[in-house]
């Protein structure tokens, strides 16, 4: 046992000891203006599944110190996805897009879907699973002394707590699976190309709806025969070739 407990206290230890070495590797090589270490460094960390939002926040400044803003804010945009309420990543990537030269007015969400996303992004998708396990055995158990006490102000408070139980374990249910769905559904995607034609069809011959820079971001929702279907922030849909965007 004491063995078991040596091997992951060492597991930790290097874990720790190894995010600290990539920290002071890239404050070094931010101070050198060495921005594309910094890039080879981050790239490989991800690569080696070691994803998160400071390296990839660490990307898009390299990224962006380097000229490339279209690839700063794909990756600003994968950090604010891991972490929606750092204050620093959503300052960058405002300022990113603020250097993007398409003055797209964006559709913003109504007063209640802004409030659902504020509480499905307060916690991670863990700890939404968690809470809705312990609301789930709330329930069962407040279940079972409303059935089985024989007091009545017993069986008031239990089935008080068996509504509550149930609201909060059903809420923290759906706010896992929207999370997770965020996270995992990569249905918005950043322009990568210069200057770009959404087309009204998926052809190259088709005729240009719009034209758009580098460093826009748009919402995938449908693809055929390497083409996306695009809706800009405006609501507007065109097509454009599935290499000139990168999915966040």
């Amino acid at each position: 046992m004491k063995r078991i407990f040596s091997l992951i206290l060492m597991m930790i230890v290097g874990i720790v000891s190894n995010a600290q070495t990539i920290s002071e590797q890239i404050n070094d090589l931010y101070k050198a203006k060495e921005y594309k270490q910094i890039i080879d460094i981050c790239e490989q960390q991800i690569l080696s599944g070691k994803e998160s939002a400071y390296l990839y926040y660490n990307l898009g400044n390299a990224y962006f110190k380097d000229g490339n803003t279209s690839k700063a804010i794909v990756n600003y945009e994968r950090a604010a996805l891991l972490d929606p309420n750092d204050s620093d990543i959503k300052h960058n990537l405002s300022f990113a897009y603020a250097q993007q030269p398409d003055n797209i007015e964006h559709l913003s969400l109504g007063f209640l879907p802004r409030v659902y996303q504020h509480i499905y992004r307060f916690c991670s998708v863990d700890v939404w699973a968690v809470m809705s396990i312990f609301f789930l055995i709330v329930l069962c158990v407040s279940l079972c002394l409303f059935l089985f006490a024989e007091k009545l102000l017993l069986r008031k408070i239990s089935l008080f707590v068996m509504v509550g139980g149930l609201f909060f374990g059903v809420l923290s249910f759906v706010c896992a699976q929207s999370r997770h769905s965020e996270l995992t559904s990569h249905e918005y995607a950043v322009v990568m190309e210069p200057t770009i034609g959404i087309k009204t069809e998926p052809m190259t011959t088709a005729m240009d709806l719009a034209t758009i820079h580098g460093g826009i971001k748009v919402k995938i929702v449908d693809e055929a025969f390497g083409w996306y279907k695009v809706m800009l922030g405006n609501g507007k849909e065109g097509w454009i070739l599935a290499q000139y965007v990168e999915r966040i």
